[in-house]
C-alpha cells in the first residue's frame, strides 16, 4: 500500500505522543508489515537534515577527500545505519517472543528518528556557529543526546512492552551500531 500524507502526519502524530511519554502513540502508527516497511521513508524525510549534519561533521576532511568517495562511503553507510538495527531488533523480538510486536516497534523507532532529529539538527547547527560558549554547546548537545536516547528507550519499551532493563539493552545495542558504523565509514574517508 503507498504511503499518504495523512500516514505520514499520523506517524509523526504518533513519535510526537510517545516524546511526551504517552503510551497511548503507538496507536497513531501502521503496526502492519506493511506499516513497518512503509516506515522506512522515515530515512528519506531525514536525508536533508542527516546530510546537513554529516557536512557539518565532516567539514575540514572536505578538501581531503575526493567528492565521489565521500557520497559514496557515507551513502552506504546511510542505508547500512537505517537497517542495521532493525534487522538485529527483528532477531531480538523473536527470540524475546514479542515477533507479533515487532512491525509495530520498527513503525514507531523509524518515524520517532523524524522528531529526534528536528531537536537534533538545531543543537547542532547552534554549537556549530560558535554563538554559545564551547561548554554550554557542549552541555547542550550532550543534555539533548541524552533526551534522545531517553525517548528511544520509552518507543522500544512501549512498543515491545519489555521491561525498562531490556529497554535500555536495545538501546544501548543501538548506540554501539550507530558509533560503530560511522567510525567505520569515518575510517574510509
Amino acid at each position: 500500500m503507498p504511503l499518504t500524507t495523512a500516514a505520514i502526519l499520523s506517524a509523526l502524530t504518533g513519535a510526537y505522543r510517545l516524546a511526551r511519554f504517552d503510551r497511548t502513540g503507538m496507536e497513531y502508527f501502521d503496526r502492519t508489515p506493511d506499516g513497518a516497511l512503509n516506515s522506512f521513508y522515515a530515512a528519506l524525510v531525514v536525508l536533508p537534515a542527516y546530510a546537513l549534519l554529516l557536512v557539518i561533521r565532516l567539514w575540514d576532511q572536505v578538501d581531503d577527500t575526493p567528492l565521489l568517495q565521500l557520497l559514496t562511503v557515507e551513502s552506504i553507510a546511510y542505508v547500512v545505519s537505517w537497517t542495521a538495527f532493525p534487522l538485529a531488533l527483528f532477531r531480538i523480538s523473536t527470540l524475546m517472543g514479542r515477533e507479533a510486536l515487532y512491525p509495530g516497534a520498527l513503525a514507531a523507532y523509524n518515524w520517532s528518528a523524524v522528531l529526534q532529529m528536528a531537536i537534533y539538527l538545531p543543537t547542532i547547527v547552534l554549537s556549530a556557529t560558535g554563538l554559545l560558549p564551547p561548554m554550554l554547546s557542549e552541555g547542550l548537545a550532550f543534555g539533548v543526546m541524552m533526551a534522545m536516547l531517553t525517548y528511544q528507550w520509552f518507543v522500544l519499551r512501549t512498543a515491545l512492552s519489555v521491561s525498562s532493563l531490556a529497554a535500555a539493552a536495545l538501546v544501548l545495542l543501538d548506540l554501539f551500531l550507530s558509533a560503530t558504523i560511522s567510525d567505520l565509514a569515518d575510517g574510509m574517508l
